[in-house]
């Protein structure tokens, strides 16, 4: 999740907690790969789909770029990436427990370091990082 999404998470669950527990929020997911092919583009929203693509295409030239998120994006690209229907993907954001939601808020958002330490301790371990 960017840092942007989380500060926004945040300020949404301080100030209006209701718009998630009522399911009103949701996130425009970004396309992770950008392939070109023949002169044309080809946006892939996660590796699976990537794999899925160069087995379609055998043998084919393929310049791949990771995408980094929005802000390499031209106008362009997010008009057809995240805001026409037919490409985009949205993400509903929903919890499952509402004081357990609001502990985790606590503890990596709030002004408190210790909490957010021992989180990160606890939980480095699950951390997938894609190269």
């Amino acid at each position: 999740m960017s840092h942007i999404q989380s500060l926004f998470y945040t300020f949404v669950w301080t100030f209006a907690p209701e718009l998630i527990e009522k399911g009103y929020i949701y996130a425009s997911v970004p396309p992770l790969y950008k392939v070109t092919m023949n002169k044309r583009y080809y946006y892939l929203k996660d590796g699976a789909a990537l794999d899925a693509f160069k087995k379609d295409n055998p043998g084919k030239t393929l310049v791949i770029g990771r995408m980094k998120g929005l802000g390499e994006m031209d106008a362009d690209e997010i008009e057809l990436t995240m805001l026409e229907e037919s490409n985009r993907v949205m993400k509903q954001v929903t919890m499952d427990n509402k004081s357990e939601a609001s502990q985790l808020f606590d503890d990596l958002m709030g002004t408190l370091v210790a909490p957010r330490r021992a989180y990160i301790e606890a939980h480095s371990a699950e951390v997938e990082v894609a190269i």
